[in-house]
């Protein structure tokens, strides 16, 4: 066969040049037969019978598209099959590839599509684009994790990704990052909001049976417990309660007495709770099951077994002696308060809870025991606890999870290989990857699985490496401290924890940085003396804190000095003596124009909004400059607020600012107007 083909020369060349041509002739054809020129021959038979079919035509580019940004790592040809993209009139087709792109505040010009999708950008082939390959281990994200993509560059939480704002919420309040480190790209690392309670003292506060039953199911005692579930045994967790009492220290001046007290009415207990706003912070199960309440404290629906009753009249009567750094502030109760306050708490309590637990008194070898344990499971990256260590790197640093190999990945049996489904399998069921593993079980719900496993994904090596022309960094941490007498006060009424002061502070309350630029000196000293109701609609309210009148002097002095705006002077306007004819205006303005009674109340008979406060009584509590500029350009006070900018002429703000001036309160000659 081999000399009738190639024996003679000239036949030998013909053969050969015949081969030839057909290897040539296989690259076109496989070219032609390729699948992005498939999805692009399908895109322009699709748009043939539509009607902008002429304008989709025109912007059609054939051929292999390709999306460089070598600074960021980027390059990607997804749009040689996704052709329709950016085109606006594709809204009604459903199908992909041609489906139009959802609106986002970026272009696929200024970060490609592999930024937030993952998947091998290069690549041309829907296989090798997508799926994980010998030579590609990292697939396209599922749906449900794609705002992962945007915390590569947001280091802080963004309006249009409430998943990943809830996982990066989630890992810092339960302490998470406590155990397992994450690095910033500007050389921090995430901070921990849990407020995990001190060790050092815990037998003042508690007893061991207590302990035991708490370490045995947490969620048990409390369904809001971010403490998570160890799966210790029985003779582990007799020996860590024994450790914790005997290694505690009294704190002086921690425990009171007994206070005699009248017989109180058995609803003065809840009349006082509810006076005093504990359901801000506190979370109680009611009868449904439901936990109603704040999360800032700890939930009380069992606290009567917790809690020692002196140990609790000393926290009640001032937090601060035991826990100088509690959110939780000093109400300065009287001694009757205190009791009623004590027993309401001491009656929250469930029977079945501790039934089980019988403890005989601990051992030397059980102490000793329990003080390994502790050291061994990491207790004390949380708690602070006398004698121990915060441990470091005691669990695997998270700051690059989001690029990890799953070469380098265990998985178990029937999971599919992929890097969401490690971690949100690991994050579900930790001991199931190996009995040995001393992370425990939290109690998370599917959708925090999903936040969790999002937040997680954008700590990976591009957000790292993103240049800082393109990373948004998060606000700087602020540590402002007030200074002074009324700084103590301040700090021993736990402001911050509702209040935020030059970006310092919770959002439950409004922020005081311009406080006094805002209101008239003597309403402030009359709320402080009675909290009274700005916003009908919401539940959470100012507490009535007991103050002396010289405390209620030094904070007003404090306020109306130092929390003022540089940028107009508070006594510009004066508070009263405006025309009728202005008033009248003003009033015309409010009711009309700009229907300000949607959203506020200034007659109480006829308006009805519930959104904002009430400005019945606005002319006595803010000052007129305030008013005025507020009314000019609301963002430039309170940067967020929820009032649009009306953008109203100097004297439609001047008339609306004497209408509201006149509004001195129920009962005045001027609210009567």
């Amino acid at each position: 066969m081999w000399k009738k083909l190639f024996g003679d020369p000239l036949r030998a060349f013909g053969i050969v040049s015949a081969i030839l041509l057909v290897l040539l002739a296989i690259a076109p054809a496989k070219n032609h037969f390729s699948e992005w020129r498939h999805y692009q021959k399908g895109y322009l038979r699709m748009i043939r019978s539509r009607g902008e079919a002429v304008t989709l035509q025109r912007h059609f580019q054939p051929g292999i598209q390709q999306i460089w940004h070598p600074d960021i790592g980027v390059t990607d040809r997804c749009t040689s099959c996704h052709v329709g993209l950016k085109e606006a009139s594709l809204t009604d087709v459903k199908f992909q590839p041609y489906r139009r792109h959802p609106v986002i505040p970026h272009t696929t010009e200024q970060y490609g599509c592999v930024m937030c999708h993952r998947g091998q950008g290069a690549a041309t082939t829907v296989e090798e684009a997508h799926s994980s390959t010998l030579a590609w281990e990292q697939p396209i994200l599922p749906a449900r994790y794609i705002e992962s993509g945007c915390g590569q560059c947001h280091r802080a939480s963004l309006e249009g990704t409430p998943q990943l704002n809830q996982g990066r919420a989630l890992l810092a309040r339960y302490g998470c990052v406590q155990c397992h480190s994450i690095k910033l790209p500007d050389g921090g690392v995430m901070q921990a909001t849990q407020d995990a309670p001190s060790l050092s003292h815990i037998a003042d506060k508690t007893t061991r049976e207590w302990i035991f039953a708490w370490l045995k199911d947490p969620q048990s005692y409390a369904a809001s417990a971010t403490m998570p579930n160890f799966k210790l045994k029985d003779d582990d967790i007799r020996d860590i309660s024994a450790f914790l009492i005997a290694n505690s220290n009294p704190v002086a001046a921690d425990r009171l007495p007994p206070i005699s007290q009248k017989a109180a009415d058995p609803t003065a207990g809840a009349s006082l709770y509810g006076e005093s706003f504990c359901a801000s912070c506190h979370a109680v199960q009611n009868a449904a099951g439901n936990l109603v309440g704040g999360n800032v404290g700890p939930e009380l629906t069992r606290i009567g077994n917790k809690a020692k009753p002196e140990w609790l009249r000393a926290w009640i009567h001032n937090p601060r002696v035991y826990d100088p750094g509690t959110q939780m502030p000093h109400y300065r109760f009287s001694d009757q308060q205190v009791a009623t306050m004590e027993g309401f708490l001491l009656a929250k309590s469930d029977s079945d809870f501790l039934a089980n637990v019988h403890l005989d008194p601990a051992t030397p070898e059980q102490i000793a025991h329990g003080k390994s344990l502790v050291m061994e499971y990491g207790c004390s990256s949380c708690h602070e606890i006398t004698g121990i260590k915060k441990p470091e790197n005691f669990a695997p640093e998270l700051t690059r999870i989001g690029s990890k190999s799953i070469s380098q990945l265990i998985f178990l049996p029937g999971m599919s290989h992929t890097l969401p489904d490690y971690i949100a399998g690991k994050i579900r069921q930790p001991r199931a990857f190996s009995p040995g593993l001393k992370m425990p079980q939290y109690s998370f719900t599917l959708t925090q699985i999903d936040a969790l496993t999002t937040a997680l994904l954008a700590q990976n090596d591009r957000a790292q490496s993103m240049p800082p022309s393109l990373s948004v960094p998060a606000p700087q941490t602020s540590h402002y401290r007030p200074a002074g007498k009324a700084g103590q006060i301040m700090s021993d009424l736990a402001c911050f924890s509702c209040h935020a002061i030059n970006g310092r502070g919770g959002d439950m309350a409004p922020d005081l940085t311009w406080e006094g630029s805002s209101v008239q000196r003597k309403w402030l000293e009359d709320f402080f003396r009675n909290p009274g109701t700005l916003r009908p609609a919401l539940i959470r309210r100012m507490p009535k804190f007991n103050l002396s009148n010289e405390d209620i002097s030094t904070l007003s002095d404090y306020i109306m000095t130092v929390y003022q705006t540089p940028e107009f002077d508070r006594e510009s306007l004066p508070e009263s003596g405006y025309s009728a004819t202005q008033v009248e205006e003003g009033k015309q303005l409010y009711y009309s124009k700009y229907g300000c009674q949607s959203c506020h109340i200034v007659d109480a008979k006829s308006d009805k909004g519930y959104i904002g406060p009430t400005l019945t009584g606005v002319g006595s509590r803010l000052t007129a400059a305030w008013v005025y500029h507020w009314l000019k350009n609301p963002q430039a006070l309170r940067p967020g607020t929820v009032e649009p900018n009306r953008n109203m002429s100097d004297d439609e703000a001047k008339s609306l600012t004497a209408f509201l001036m006149a509004q001195k309160g129920s009962g005045t000659k001027e609210a009567k107007k």
